[in-house]
């Protein structure tokens, strides 16, 4: 509504405004080795996505959070549940486990660099 100092920078009124929550997922205020892939990270931490931690903000947090959080979450879940249920999951000929790569491309949405690419195997 009116222009503001904010850690030096000065924003003027009706600026578009991005938070860059990349970033905020690698605050290490939050996280340890922070550039490893160990998704057991988020395991027993008592760190939430519900907007109540800063250390993540998938959904945002206070009034303006995100009315279909618990939608997608749902969504989410049944998804991974059934392709997991359903498949087994091989990777592509020729590559081995130390392939895989986590790199990300710069931006607003994290998208990775290369291309996961993995087989799946009709569960009987």
């Amino acid at each position: 509504m009116e222009k503001c100092i904010l850690e030096g920078y000065e924003i003027q009124p009706k600026s578009m405004v991005y938070v860059k929550a990349w970033a905020i997922a690698r605050d290490p205020e939050y996280w340890e080795d922070l550039h490893t892939f160990f998704p057991d990270r988020f395991l027993n931490n008592g760190v939430d996505i519900k907007g109540h931690h800063f250390g993540v903000l998938q959904f945002g947090f206070g009034r303006r959070i995100c009315l279909g959080m618990f939608i997608g979450l749902a969504n989410v879940e049944l998804t991974v549940a059934n392709v997991l249920y359903f498949f087994d999951w091989e990777l592509h000929s020729g590559m081995q486990e130390h392939d895989i790569d986590t790199d990300s491309l710069p931006g607003i949405a994290m998208l990775k660099k290369n291309a996961l690419r993995l087989v799946p195997k009709k569960y009987v």
